[in-house]
């Protein structure tokens, strides 16, 4: 469940992730990761819970395949 303290505007999401405003942008338009943005009162905002949920999922797939290779 998301949370407002969750939030940030996407202006100031590169203040808190490593990733250019314009990136996440791109991102929005382009429909990449679309569970990272809300869309309220005509701003739009990034919810940095489910970005951390993104790159948990991404870090363990890369174990599971690692792992896979024999690499671990």
């Amino acid at each position: 469940m998301t949370m407002i303290k969750d939030l940030i505007p996407i202006a100031r999401a590169p203040e808190k992730i490593p990733i250019a405003e314009k990136t996440l942008r791109n991102w929005r338009c382009q429909g990449i990761y679309p569970q990272i943005f809300v869309k309220l009162g005509g701003k739009v905002f990034v919810d940095l819970s489910e970005f951390e949920k993104i790159i948990q999922r991404q870090k363990e797939a890369a174990l599971d395949q690692s792992r896979r290779l024999g690499l671990d």
